[in-house]
Parts: structure tokens; sequence; C-alpha cells
């Protein structure tokens, strides 16, 4: 199929070479070197072909002798046995390619066949380029190291792995490598791409001569090289160095399958597994419990949460935070074996799903999960609370029945703050349901401009002079009409809206105080309730500053009324609080007077401008001598304490004359005149100014 190049007589008589066939002039560039060769190899019994490189082209070598004893050489160039045995190189790349196309395409690639899939390519690259070494070796994130895969080693057939080479000591290769459709290194003693790894490497790896290396080429860059290392010198064809690329892209293919079923098992660890206790997530959770449902025709769901654990976790801080929640996990996972299941949640919420009969021992076995922690070396004494639902009674699904177990906590933390237990109820979730339609349609009212202000006058009741209003919100519902404050203001506290609503309150207040001035209404004050939870927030201040430089107003005609319990949270932040209101200019109300146990205690530590005595106390004034006797008792303090007193909820003359009797001046209530809005107010002071 090919073209002998030459043929050579070996006349070992009179020790000399001669042409029998030159095509080429091969025989002028043997040299002295070579021709030894070629005598050394005609002197023994050996006449296996050898490859000799002549003038920079590779030839093998083929000895044969006639029976006369005729000793010959016959040349053929490397290519052309090349090109004859492609069929074979072919087949074998063929055979190659299936093992790895066929483990690639395997959705369970183990570590173990991973190293027999690599060893056998190896084997298979090494009689395909016909070297002794062949290596696999894949950079570091950072391209700074190559750390073998698998080297096999042909001349003790065995397969090594871990050795590792670094661009601090073989810069110039690294940039050779990767700069390189393939590295033919032909002489690894002159060759200046590995100056630095001869002799050293080359040496201490058993006396490589040639070395051909190929980039592995993986989608995010090249991932590592294909290394193949030859003890004898040689001349890399192209079709070497094309055979070695082609084997380099198949090693490529092969890690960037492994690469993106270890991302596709990551992502899958991300969606379904929690990360600080190895438990089951929600996702996975409500996908093993359905499964599970559709098996059996009870099951119980227990949403639990850790008591406390905010406080737990500023002791120990997040690492031993997370050490305890590691630990509480490990507990409910041993007590509660499949088909239980146990998941993790939120930060300190776990799920539960039981079967009988576990779900019967339920609280039994929660008594030993509660045995202390031994956290950084101290003990941890941890509360749980939960709420439980049952399938198929409390839901139709493990989603709704997660749910109704959720709710059953939430309803049940609302009873108390440390080991609850509540079983779900239909009721609760209508409770809930209500709870937060009514705070979308406070968010809407907001947005809408369906509250306003109503004001109800504080009369002077010995000299019939107006001293001042209570600015009372109401809600124009488009649906239910005016909605008293009774009925949401609760809910705009829990949902944290009472900040945006008194802050509308204010300035609406801050508006109608300006609009009476300019009309001549000058020494009436204006009284607003503010929540404890706004009264502390450190917003209030700030806004009540924007409003007196807006707005056209003293802070004197000002007063903000307060609730007793308003410094239960925190006594001396409410008492800084009443401080700067004052050095602003504004006074300060205590609502509701009388009906908390702090009440006179408010009068001692609390620099207090006004106090408003409830109207339970004014309800039954006229049969209740004790009812009398309290709100004197007020009246009189107050008197001691320069305190101003406002009577609230007064109806009829009756009790009017009795507040009169014991030094009562200022009088809120229906007696004078319900809250109107304010053309209707105006109308009202007008009328009594006539």
């Amino acid at each position: 199929m090919g073209q002998t190049i030459a043929v050579l007589h070996i006349d070992r008589t009179k020790e000399q070479l001669s042409p029998l066939l030159d095509r080429t002039a091969l025989f002028t560039y043997l040299t002295t070197n070579e021709e030894q060769i070629i005598w050394k190899k005609s002197n023994t019994s050996d006449f296996a072909p050898f490859q000799l490189v002549i003038n920079q082209a590779l030839y093998e070598v083929t000895m044969g002798h006639t029976p006369s004893g005729n000793h010959f050489a016959v040349f053929t160039a490397h290519e052309e046995k090349a090109l004859r045995s492609i069929i074979e190189i072919e087949a074998s790349m063929r055979s190659q390619q299936m093992k790895l196309f066929e483990l690639a395409k395997s959705r369970t690639i183990t570590k173990e066949s991973l190293k027999e899939t690599i060893e056998s390519a190896c084997e298979t690259i090494s009689q395909l380029i016909q070297v002794e070494r062949v290596g696999i070796w894949l950079f570091n994130t950072s391209q700074s190291i190559l750390e073998a895969q698998n080297i096999f080693d042909s001349r003790y057939a065995e397969h090594l792995v871990g050795d590792q080479v670094d661009d601090i000591h073989y810069p110039t290769y690294f940039e050779a490598v990767q700069s390189a459709r393939a590295l033919a290194i032909h002489d690894v003693a002159t060759d200046p791409r590995v100056a630095e790894m001869y002799p050293s490497y080359f040496e201490g790896m058993g006396g490589i001569r040639s070395m051909l290396d190929a980039p592995i080429m993986m989608s995010s860059g090249i991932g590592g090289v294909l290394c193949c290392e030859s003890f004898t010198k040689r001349v890399w064809t192209e079709l070497d160095q094309t055979l070695v690329g082609t084997l380099a892209d198949m090693v490529a293919f092969l890690y960037e399958r492994i690469y993106r079923i270890e991302a596709e098992d990551r992502i899958k660890e991300l969606a379904f597994v929690d990360q600080i206790t190895g438990l089951p997530n929600q996702n996975a959770f409500l996908d093993t419990v359905s499964k599970r449902l559709t098996q059996t025709q009870h099951g119980t769901f227990i949403y639990l949460i850790i008591d406390q654990f905010a406080t737990i976790q500023e002791v120990l801080g997040f690492d031993g935070g997370e050490d305890v929640l590691r630990e509480i996990a490990k507990r409910l996972d041993e007590q509660f074996t499949k088909p239980n299941c146990v998941a993790r949640l939120a930060i300190d919420h776990f799920i539960l799903y039981l079967e009988l009969p576990e779900r019967a021992v339920f609280e039994d076995k929660l008594k030993e999960i509660k045995k202390p922690l031994l956290i950084k070396g101290q003990e941890v004494y941890v509360s749980y609370s939960f709420g439980r639902s049952d399938y198929p009674v409390h839901g139709e699904s493990a989603q709704h029945c997660l749910q109704s177990a959720q709710i059953a906590l939430s309803h049940g933390k609302k009873m108390g703050s440390q080991s609850i237990s509540s079983i779900f109820n239909p009721f609760m979730k209508e409770q809930t349901k209500d709870i937060l339609h009514t705070e979308f349609n406070l968010r809407k009212g907001l947005d809408m401009n369906e509250f306003s202000l109503y004001y109800q006058p504080q009369v002077n009741c010995v000299s019939g002079e107006v001293e001042g209003f209570e600015a009372l919100i109401r809600w124009r519902h488009p649906e239910k009409g005016i909605i008293p404050p009774i009925e949401f203001i609760q809910h705009a506290e829990s949902t944290g809206l009472i900040l945006p609503i008194g802050e509308w309150v204010i300035e609406q207040a801050f508006q109608q105080l300006e609009s009476w001035s300019i009309q001549g209404i000058t020494t009436c004050t204006l009284s607003i309730n503010i929540s404890p939870r706004h009264f502390l927030h450190e917003k209030l201040l700030p806004f009540l500053k924007k409003c007196l430089r807006t707005y056209q107003v003293a802070p004197q005609q000002f007063i903000i009324e307060i609730t007793e319990n308003v410094a239960m949270g925190d006594y001396l932040a409410a008492q800084k609080r009443i401080t700067d209101l004052h050095e602003l200019g504004f006074k300060v109300s205590i609502d509701d007077f009388g009906t908390g146990f702090s009440a006179f205690i408010y009068l001692q530590h609390f620099a207090i401008d006004e106090v408003k005595i409830d109207r339970q106390f004014i309800l039954d004034i006229e049969s209740n001598r004790k009812s009398l006797g309290i709100v004197k008792t007020i009246v009189d303090l107050a008197s001691l304490l320069n305190i101003k007193v406002v009577v609230e909820g007064v109806e009829t003359e009756a009790q009017l004359q009795l507040l009169q009797a014991i030094g009562c001046k200022t009088i809120q209530g229906y007696y004078y005149a319900r809250p109107l809005p304010t053309g209707e107010i105006e109308q009202w002071l007008h009328a009594r100014s006539v």
C-alpha cells in the first residue's frame, strides 16, 4: 500500500553500506550516529522494526538477510506506514469513543466506573500513539496547578495518580500548553518550551525523551492536558498530533458530562436538602409525604418551632445556634424514622409527618428531645411549641395539612409564648383570613385616602369655653361605611401599618390646626392618640420636627395622648421620649387613666401634662360610690401635682353635676357633642358663638 523509500545493502565483510534503492537520496543524509545504529542492529538476531529520525523525518527500518548471508535494511516513511494502519487506528478510536459515550450517557457515573474508564482510555491512547506513558492531568480552578488524575506506564502496566506540577516551577510550559492545539516536543533536551522541566522532571520520570501534549478543552476553557511521553526520541507527525487532539476532545467530553451531573446533583441538593442540618427541606418533605398519603388513610402533621431561639442564638452566637439546630435535627430524625418524615422549613421551624404508632407517642418522644443539649461545653435547655393537623380531616393534601398545622401554631402562640400545643380548628383559618383581609383593606385604604379625622370637643363646664378637641380617626370603607378605630387599630398594630397611619393622623392634625388658626381659632388644643409602637419608634421625633417646619402651628397646641402600657416595654425609653417631646414644646397626656395597675406610678415618675379619666368610671358614677370616689381621688391628686384632668364619656346632666361638685372642669362626651367631621365641627363652633 505504501512506497519503500530506500534499501541499503550491508556488507559486513567490507564494513560498508551501499544503496540498492534510494528514491530520495536518503543515503546522503545518514549521519555517523545513524550508521552506527544500523550496524548495531544488523549484528543482532532481533530484526524487529525500529524507528530512525533522518534529516528531521521519521522512518521505520526493517532489517533482513538472504540465505547467502547478505544483509539489508528497508526504509519506509513513517507517514506511509500510518496511512496503511489508518483503518486499525480508526477502529480502535471508535471503540474507545463508544466506551466513553456510553459512560457519559449514564446517569449513575460512580467514582469506580470513572476510574476504570480513565484507565482504559489511557491504555488505548498508549497503544494508538505507541508511547510508554500516557497521563490525564487536570487544572485547579486558578489554572496554576496540574494534577494527574491517572498516568499509565505501559512498561510496568501500572496506573499512578496524584502527581502535581505548577506554574511557579514551569511557567513556560504552562503558557505553551494553553496556547496550542498540540504541543509536540521532539526532543525534551533542546526544546525551549520545556527547558525548565529538563532534566529534573524528565529524568525523574525515568528518562523521557519526547512528549506530545494536547489541551483538554472544556466549555469553561482549558480544563487540563492529555500528555503522551516517549522514552525514545520521536518526531511527532501531523497524524500523531491530530490523534492526540481528537483523543483529548473525547476525554473532555467525558469530564464535561461528569461536571454537569455533579452540578445537577448539587442543584438538586440545594433544592431538596437543608444545608445546615442535612434534613429534607420543604420541597423534599412535600414530595415524600405526598407519595406516602397515597398509601395510607391517616397521617399527622406537626409544625414545631424552638421557643426563644433568637435569644439562644444571641447567647451562643450564630455558630452555636447552628449547632443547636443540628443536634435537634439529629434527635428528631433518630426518634421519628421512616415511614415518618422530618424536615426543616425555616430558621427554627421543623415539620414532622407521623404515622401510627408514632402519632400516639409523639409528646412522650418530645420529652426525650427536650433533654439538655451540650453546646460549646455548656448545657442548653430547649422548649418547643407546635401546631398539629390530621390528614384527611384538616386537609386533603400534604400542602394543606402543612398549612393547617402552621395556622394552629400561630393561633396557639397568640395565647402564650412557650411550650404551646394547638390542634387545628377550621375557625382558625377563617380568623386568619379575616385578619389578612383587614390588612389588605388597610393598605388599600391608605393608598385610596379612605381615612378621615373626626373631632370631639373638650369643654370647660364652668365657663362653657371650648378648650380643645380630640382627633379621632375613622375609616370610610367603600362597602362597610364608617369603621371606628376599635375595629382596625389592633390589626394595624400587628402588621406595622400603625406607623404610616399614625404619621397620616399627625399631619392631618397639623393641617387642621393651621386651618383653624387662619380662621381665628387660636386658643384650642388638639389631642391625638399615638400607639405604643409608634410612640417609641425612632421616626416619631423627626416627623414631628418636619411638621413643625411645614405648618404654622405652635407645638403647645398639640397634645400627644399615650396609654399607660406604653412604658411596659422600655421604661427608660418612655421617660426620655416624654422629655424630648417637652423640649420640642409638645404636651403629653395619659389616655384611659386609672384602668391600669401602674396609673399612679406614672404620675410619680413621668412628666405628664394631662390625664384623661376613662369613661368606664363615668358610666355608673351616679349609682356607684366607688367610681365617684376613684374619680375624686384622681382629680384631687392631679390638682395637687398641677396636672390637668379631662373626663371622658360624659353623657347626662346628672353626671355633669356630680363631676362639677368634685372639682372636674374639662369635660368630653356626648353631653356636648359626639365626634364630628371637620365641616360639622366648625358649624357646631359657629352655633355656640352665636
